[in-house]
Formats: structure tokens, sequence, C-alpha cells
């Protein structure tokens, strides 16, 4: 009667281990992934080297700031890729980052039109490697330590000289092509479609994983109560041998 319940005791710590592992997968490694990416990128681009960014100062943007610069900051990592070929390292590391932003906005709520409020707050500026890559990090940082976006972002009054600054589209929901990781030394690299990923579809994943473990705790308990009724079986069988053997004692 014991490997029963050593087994029901496995196979409930296994079913808590998915849980949690579930639970967390929606982070996976994202810490390294930006921290890696982004060192790589440093070390890879020339510090003197002017990438464009449209942004807003924390200083204006407050509790809101990643909510207004996630977008501006994906759109100019995006340029920054173009820069480089398919086989370039340096693009598969921003796609990285540019991914890692496109997950933070699909949190995000109305953000087409808190980025409307702010419209004259933005700045066109080129910032070389350190500064940009400190922004970004910076941004992604501050993301992962606050997943809830502010429900109202109120804007200050804009200046009386507003900056100039180039309109962008909002970004559609249409699949956006990305590199995959190949080796620099091929001549050619494959690329992915990457759609975007709704909450539920994701929802509907995890909750595919939990199948198993519940598929296997079913099969334990119904092979412990056959185990338990072919116990009981025998029982009623010997008994019944021991009274038979006695009877026929007795005459």
């Amino acid at each position: 009667m014991k490997k029963p319940k050593i087994w029901i005791r496995v196979c409930v710590h296994l079913l808590l281990c998915i849980i949690t592992l579930v639970q967390s997968s929606e982070f996976g490694n994202a810490v390294t992934d930006d921290i890696t990416s982004i060192s790589l990128l440093k070390q890879n681009i020339p510090k003197d080297y002017k990438i464009p960014v449209s942004y807003i100062p924390e200083d204006v943007g407050g509790m809101c700031w990643v909510t207004l610069n996630v977008f501006r900051l994906e759109v100019s990592l995006q340029g920054l890729a173009e820069k480089f070929g398919n086989i370039s390292s340096n693009k598969y590391n921003i796609s990285i980052l540019i991914e890692m932003l496109k997950e933070t906005r699909y949190h995000i709520k109305n953000l087409e039109a808190v980025m409307n409020d702010f419209e004259c707050h933005y700045r066109d500026d080129q910032w070389q490697t350190g500064r940009y890559f400190h922004f970004v990090e910076n941004i992604l940082k501050t993301a992962r330590s606050n997943r809830n976006s502010p429900e109202e972002c109120d804007p200050p009054p804009c200046p009386t000289t507003a900056p100039t600054t180039t309109p962008l589209p909002y970004p559609s929901s249409e699949p956006v092509n990305y590199p995959t990781k190949c080796d620099i030394a091929e001549k050619s690299c494959s690329t992915r479609t990457e759609s975007l990923v709704s909450p539920e579809v994701l929802g509907k994943s995890l909750l595919s994983l939990l199948v198993i473990p519940i598929v296997a705790i079913v099969f334990l308990f119904v092979w412990k109560v056959s185990r338990l009724l072919t116990l009981r079986t025998c029982h009623l069988k010997r008994d019944r041998r021991v009274w038979i053997d006695s009877v026929q004692n007795v005459d």
C-alpha cells in the first residue's frame, strides 16, 4: 500500500512544479536576453555612431514615461536594424530588443490616445551608442518592474515652441519579419515571421500544459481504485477458502 501513496505524492509535486513553470514562462529569460544583447551591441557599434530617436524625457512623461516611449523606441530600433545585413549578429540582437518592446506594448491600454495627448512633447535627437542603449535598458527595466500601465496620463501644457517631430504611423497587427540567429560566416540566413500573440492565445497554450499532469493524476487514481478492488477480491477469496477448509475439518 505504500507504493501508490509514493506515486501520488510524486505526481502532486510534479503538478506543482509544472504550474510554477507555467506562471513564470511569460517572462522567460528576458533579463539575461536584453542585458546580453545590449552589451554586444555596445561592443559592436562604434561609440561615436549617432542613432536617431524620438522620445519624451522622464520628467515630462512621469508615470507614463514607458508608455509614451515604448513605440517610438521600437520604431527607432527597427530603423537601426535596417542598417545591418541579414547575416549580421547586430540585426539579430536588435530584433530581440524589438520583441521585448512589442511584448510591453501589448499590455498597454489606449496607447495611441495617450501618445496623441503628448504629441507636442516629443523630441527628436541623435544619440551616441552608449547613451542610446542606456535609454533602451532603462525602458526595459522600468517596464519589467511595473507591468501595469497607468490608468490615466495627464499631459503638461505644450511648450511655447513645439519641438519638431516626425509623425509615425501607429503599429498595425500585420506580422513582421525578423531574422533568426545564424552563423555570421554563412552566406544566407533564414527569416521567420512572428505574428502578434494575443493574451487569449497565450492563456489557451498555458492551459494546454496542465492537461498532462491532470491526465496522469486521473490515471493514478483509477489505477489505485482498481488495485484496491483487486486486493479486496483476493482477501475475499482467501477468507472463503479458509471458511471452506474449516467446515470440511469439522465434518
